[in-house]
């Protein structure tokens, strides 16, 4: 045994041996070194967003509340009251700023010209470049965004340098009056609030699109009718059967084109993908791509009466990693027993300008709601009767059917006359795009998660353009066919 000790201590004495060691030492403290502070990255978190301001000149630029100066050169620029103006593109170094873990970060600046971004920094060993954009301004705007798959727990730990391009015009004139970096906290994926009768969710993995709703005072059930689902308030009762789920989200999200959610059409003479055999046209898509691919989620408010989320959606035809220079802005609330959302879009892509039919939005709820129904008279708000349609088949196979209304509203209910249904309005829009894929087909006692779904699209006719901000509000309200007339009749007047 005493040998063996021998042998033992003798062989790690041997400076080939040791240097080893040193080495697996080295490696394992730098590794803690690195990993330790992004651990502990997950429980310091800001929870305050103020970005500090300063001067910005050609040589200086104020970062993470420090005006920084050493390394700074963008002698290319020439310096005027307004800011720094330039052509082609500014490079600014701010290698020399202090920054700990972020993953997140803001910028407080005037433009005078749609401005392009790119961020570069550190992740650990690895340097990461992202685009961000910018819309003109005249007095101090500010613009906050994630870093790219936050959502997946990245962070970045040290800045590097910001580059800025021009989009719309040769030159631009641009102040950054602060640009700070933060360490947020990462939300949940699935966000709701509630008020009223409704309970609201979004889905951060599908661009803060729109993927629940339900009424919670309603009693609304989905019951198993000869292995077909159904769905209606107190379903049990009308059907005489057992309820297999009592609370029915009534969105459907089968998949990142359902949803209730923002998408444009614009040219087709770009580099365009192909989506079930067709040339597809440009499509910025709220929720995502074809693949099932999601929007990157860019900035995030939430309290109890709202939620604000910004994605930079997928091009729907293309793969992820043709993300779309364009960002999507939504705020939803609950207002008087209804939902209410502001769509904001923006496009950066500079594609030429095409006219095309938009979905404003695109409204995909479950299918065991099928009967459609609308107002079809002259004379709106004045009770008059309701259009019924009962047998809507898939969209496409029936001519792209529309259905106009003065209302500016339509919906989705059950079979019966009484039954429950969910409905929306689009002020000023008459023009209603509507069916049903796979009627009476929905088995899913989560009819949501079916691949069934009834569909309506708020159609208009506009110009897409680039550089030209879009925006508009929708409502939803739910209830039986007269209390869903009813909310919206409230808010037109």
């Amino acid at each position: 045994m005493k040998k063996l000790f021998s042998k033992i201590k003798a062989f790690f004495k041997k400076k080939v041996v040791k240097r080893i060691l040193c080495g697996i030492l080295g490696v394992l403290l730098l590794t803690l070194a690195i990993f330790t502070p992004f651990l502990i990255s997950f429980v310091n978190t800001d929870d305050s967003f103020a970005i500090k301001t300063g001067e910005f000149t050609e040589s200086t630029i104020m970062v993470n509340g420090e005006q920084i100066s050493e390394g700074v050169d963008i002698s290319s620029a020439l310096e005027t009251d307004s800011g720094l103006r330039f052509s082609g593109e500014i490079a600014i170094n701010i290698s020399e700023a202090s920054s700990g873990w972020f993953n997140y970060y803001g910028i407080v600046y005037t433009s005078d010209a749609y401005l392009k971004a790119t961020l570069t920094y550190k992740a650990g060993l690895k340097e990461k470049s992202e685009d961000f954009f910018l819309e003109p301004s005249e007095t101090d705007k500010t613009f906050y965004s994630f870093v790219d798959d936050m959502l997946d727990g990245k962070r970045g730990n040290k800045l590097i340098s910001l580059v800025f391009t021009p989009l719309n015009s040769e030159y631009a004139t641009l102040n950054i009056s602060g640009f700070s970096t933060f360490n947020r906290e990462i939300p949940e994926k699935e966000i709701f609030i509630e008020a009223d009768n409704l309970k609201l969710g979004i889905d951060l993995l599908w661009g803060g699109a729109l993927s629940y709703l339900e009424d919670t005072n309603s009693n609304v059930q989905a019951v198993k009718v000869d292995d077909v689902i159904k769905v209606d308030s107190n379903a049990a009762e009308r059907y005489n059967t057992e309820s297999v789920n009592d609370n029915v989200n009534l969105i459907n999200r089968n998949d990142t084109g359902r949803l209730v959610q923002q998408s444009y059409y614009g040219t087709l003479d770009y580099d365009h993908g192909v989506y079930m055999d067709n040339d597809w046209r440009y499509n910025p898509v709220q929720g995502g791509n074809q693949f099932n691919e999601h929007s990157k989620i860019v900035d995030l408010k939430i309290t109890d009466s709202f939620i604000y989320v910004k994605c930079r959606p997928l091009d729907w035809a293309k793969e992820k990693e043709y993300i779309t220079p364009s960002y999507m802005e939504a705020t939803y609330s609950i207002e008087n027993g209804a939902v209410h959302t502001t769509c904001r879009f923006v496009d950066f892509s500079g594609y030429p300008e095409a006219e095309s039919s938009q979905e404003i939005p695109a409204f995909y709820c479950i299918a065991p709601l099928d009967r459609f129904v609308y107002y079809a008279g002259d004379e709106p708000w004045t009770d008059g009767e309701l259009t019924y349609v009962d047998d809507l088949i898939f969209w496409p196979d029936a001519g792209y059917p529309h259905y106009y209304s003065k209302e500016n509203w339509a919906a989705f209910t059950g079979e019966f006359d009484d039954s429950f249904g969910i409905g929306i309005y689009v002020p000023g829009e008459e023009a209603f795009l509507t069916g049903i894929f796979e009627r009476d087909n929905t088995t899913n006692e989560d009819p949501s998660l079916d691949g069934t779904t009834s569909y309506i699209a708020i159609t208009k006719t506009r110009t897409f353009r680039s550089f030209e901000p879009y925006s508009y509000d929708y409502y939803l309200a739910t209830g039986t066919k007269e209390e869903i007339r009813e909310s919206f009749k409230e808010i037109d007047n």
